[in-house]
């Protein structure tokens, strides 16, 4: 009932009453007498925009008579200016403005290489974009763009969720590659981890994502280790009307979304809104233990069980939506308030078994101010959530209870009695959140001749509270405080073709001290493209979790002040891993502007890696208190994290974009991977075995990968095959592997065999593997386009991720509908 009334509601907010005075109509076409979809329409003075139809065909609402300056752009044309007068009450027939082709792909503009505007060929990055155009003739999910793009790893956990890195160093708890929305940072504040499936922003509303690989600390600050992710949403001002999409598919996949923007004077507004629903892949993990380790007088390994998980629940529910107003006073200057949420039932991976989540709720509000030369933003974020239960855990709890009864002759709890105790104990299940984080940020940028300079401050707040089920926090939430501060320069030589960029931040943490982070590059462009040799350093800081984490009655501790034993040494307390990056890379096009290439290579040194949960025997203090101060289970014994490791990593990404014709293109990505590992250094221990192997390290990652889309569009068609392999490789996160067989490397005490236990999981054998998918989309008529997919044709059976099911074959169909 909830879900109908939650999509009535949805449906309820599409306005049904325009009020606008004189228009503006008008059609724009190519070269080749074609329309242009998707080219931006705008009148700077009024600060009002809109979009092209499938047509190229445009209608604009003026409120007051007068003479404009009306601009047409579009990525890959020529910047089209006429002069428009209106009067009246009435419509203005401008006819058809043909505009001219430009490099497309160089033409690019992105935002997430320096903080501010610039062409794709001069950003100091290696940087992929997906835009309006792309997202718009895609039918599904934009995540399997993301797969097909180079140097990114997209991993199913399931059939509605992905889990996304770049350049290795992947696990079931991986916060290295920082997600942004509209300059919000999306990430869980206890945890770290990207929102995901969580963000409330939709599809619709993207207007581009930018993927950045590589280290990007020195302008985004922490976690953005391995890259960053930043999601731009449409302006109301640009992308007016409204957009309903409804979707289905296998797995019992209903979708709903909607988008509506509309412009009144200075001020516009837009909502959105999304409900999904469906079931998750058929997969049950086992949880496998020892009984000895939660009853000592068993034997170790005379009793290891195997059970099904329990309690899990299959169905899967998203809901989201937001709300935003502007308002420009002028043509420089821009005031935004934005709000939103979600709530989501879903399973995730973690790297102690699988999360179930049951109405885990994420909201936000931000108030946000542009002018030519300055940003400033204000923004919370709260996450809440009362029932969120380790599967693994709760499972191990359904035994040892049933046991204990078994062995006291008394009858088993009811079903209901069963669901409380497994939550409860002995081993904690629940997993509560009610935390919040405040961001703000200052910004300025500006040009003297030839220099560019961008300086910037960045300060976070986080009140992390678990309601003592996962942290420190019996007292109160357990506060984080970081400062940062940012600058960047950039020097043109002129003529030569030669820029020169250096930039550098320190951040300051409440935990970690100060950290300095610098960044330098040279770029060097000619008619067909840019080179570039670029150094970073990059940082991420150990989560909430790793710092105040406290579990199993405080037997596992988070890793904030360091630890005393009885002999006098020292634990080190947790600090920062860090990555140095040194690249070169090259973006152009030859064959006439048909053929676009973007390659790069590069190197990492890389150290300071945070260990899985490591015992530490004799513990007499956490920092300078006692550590029966933490846990009443006090015998020196705990688990806790450390910081280890020394690992030069190295590869390479290669993309060819060619246009076959004005109808047809052709894309290919390759990506290359290999570290060097010096396995006499005993630092680079991380399970603490003494031995050094490549389960220590988690790199996680194929050594080589492919993609291969090959797109068309028409007329009213428009489609895609895609296809991708991704070389088999070996995945070990915390007690989760997925491994080829080699019985000379041992994992949890067992020889790594596929197909049996090893350690305390089953190993379902490596991950990657060949993919096929199929992408079309009809225009039936003007405000109504029917889509069908169908991914997976290829490589059902797959496992992607740890702990998740295999990839299953998807396929679904949607409707879109514009007004």
């Amino acid at each position: 009932m909830k879900k109908r009334i939650f999509t009535v509601f949805l449906m309820a907010l599409i306005p049904l009453l325009s009020f606008s005075q004189n228009q503006i109509k008008g059609r724009i076409i190519d070269q080749a007498g074609k329309g242009v979809p998707f080219a931006n329409v705008f009148i700077e003075s009024l600060s009002k925009g809109v979009v092209s139809d499938d047509h190229g065909s445009f209608t604009m609402d003026v409120l007051k008579d007068g003479e404009y300056e009306l601009t047409v752009s579009i990525i890959g044309y020529k910047d089209y200016k006429t002069t428009v007068k209106v009067n009246g009450n009435q419509t203005t027939e401008i006819g058809v403005i043909s505009i001219k082709r430009s490099n497309q792909v160089l033409e690019e503009v992105v935002v997430s290489g320096s903080k501010r505007m610039e062409k794709i060929t001069e950003s100091p990055v290696t940087i992929n974009v997906l835009n309006t155009r792309q997202l718009d003739k895609f039918v599904g999910s934009p995540t399997e763009l993301l797969a097909q793009q180079k140097g990114v790893d997209v991993s199913r956990t399931g059939a509605f969720y992905q889990v996304i890195n770049a350049r290795g160093f992947n696990s079931a708890f991986n916060p290295k590659m920082l997600q942004l929305d509209d300059n919000r940072i999306s990430s869980m504040i206890i945890s770290g981890l990207p929102m995901g499936v969580q963000s409330p922003v939709i599809k619709e509303d993207i207007e581009r994502i930018e993927v950045v690989l590589g280290p990007s600390s020195a302008l985004y600050g922490p976690n953005s280790l391995n890259g960053l992710i930043n999601t731009v949403t449409k302006s109301p001002y640009d992308y007016q009307g409204t957009n309903l999409t409804l979707g289905a598919g296998t797995n019992k996949l209903l979708s709903t979304r909607l988008r509506h923007a509309d412009v009144v004077g200075k001020w516009a507004y837009k909502v959105t809104g999304e409900y999904t629903q469906g079931r998750e892949n058929e997969f049950t993990d086992s949880v496998i233990f020892d009984v000895h380790t939660y009853v000592p007088q068993v034997p170790a390994g005379a009793m290891v069980i195997s059970q099904p998980e329990k309690y899990l629940e299959k169905d899967v529910s998203f809901a989201k939506g937001s709300a935003s107003v502007f308002y420009r006073p002028n043509e420089d200057t821009e005031i935004g308030f934005i709000s939103g949420g979600s709530i989501s039932n879903y399973v995730m991976p973690t790297n102690i078994g699988r999360t179930q989540y049951d109405d885990y709720k994420v909201a936000f509000m931000q108030l946000k101010l542009t002018t030519k030369n300055w940003f400033a933003q204000v923004y919370n974020t709260w996450t809440h959530a009362d029932l969120a239960f380790n599967l693994r855990n709760r499972t191990i709890n359904t035994s040892l209870i049933a046991m204990t009864a078994e062995a006291q002759g008394i009858p088993l709890p009811d079903e209901k009695q069963m669901a409380k105790m497994s939550l409860e104990g002995p081993l904690p299940a629940n997993y509560k959140d009610n935390s919040q984080r405040l961001n703000a940020e200052l910004q300025y940028n500006n040009q003297w001749g030839n220099l560019d300079l961008v300086v910037g401050t960045q300060y976070q707040r986080d009140l992390a509270g678990s309601d003592g089920t996962v942290l420190l926090d019996e007292d109160g939430p357990v506060e984080i405080q970081q400062l940062g501060v940012y600058s960047q320069l950039q020097y043109d030589f002129g003529e030569s073709g030669f820029k020169a960029i250096a930039a550098a931040r320190g951040d300051y943490h409440n935990v970690f001290d100060f950290n300095i982070l610098p960044k330098a590059g040279i770029t060097y462009s000619h008619d067909k493209g840019t080179w570039r040799i670029t150094y970073g350093k990059g940082f991420a800081t150990p989560t909430v979790l790793n710092t105040h984490m406290k579990i199993m009655g405080g037997i596992g501790l988070g890793n904030a002040d360091g630890f005393t034993k009885a002999d006098g040494s020292k634990v080190d307390p947790l600090r920062p891993e860090t990555v140095q990056t040194f690249e070169v890379g090259y973006k152009g096009h030859l064959a006439k502007g048909r053929l676009f290439i973007d390659v790069n290579a590069y190197y990492n040194k890389s150290k300071d890696f945070l260990s899985p949960l490591l015992p530490v025997i004799g513990v007499t203090h956490k920092g300078d208190k006692p550590l029966s101060d933490f846990t009443q289970i006090d015998k020196g014994y705990i688990l806790t994290y450390f910081n280890y490791g020394n690992v030069d990593t190295y590869g390479s990404d290669i993309g060819f974009n060619y246009y076959i014709n004005d109808n047809m293109n052709i894309k290919l990505n390759y990506s290359f991977f290999d570290y060097k590992l010096d396995t006499e250094d005993i630092n680079n221990d991380g399970n603490g075995d003494g031995k050094v192997t490549q389960t220590d390290l988690p790199i996680n990652t194929s050594k080589n990968k492919i993609s291969i889309t090959y797109s068309v569009n028409f007329g009213k068609f428009y489609g895609s095959v895609m296809t991708r392999f991704v070389q088999k490789y070996d995945f070990f996160s915390g007690n989760n592997v997925s491994a080829a067989t080699n019985e000379d490397l041992t994992y949890g005490g067992d020889p790594v065999v596929e197909g049996q236990r090893v350690g305390v999981q089953w190993n379902y054998g490596p991950l990657g593997g060949t993919y096929l998918s199929i992408n079309a989309g009809y225009k039936v008529w003007k405000h109504l386009d029917i889509g069908v997919y169908a991914n997976n044709l290829i490589g059902a059976g797959n496992f992607e991720f740890v702990a998740s099911p295999p990839a299953y074959r998807m396929y679904g169909l949607e409707l879109k509908m514009k007004f």
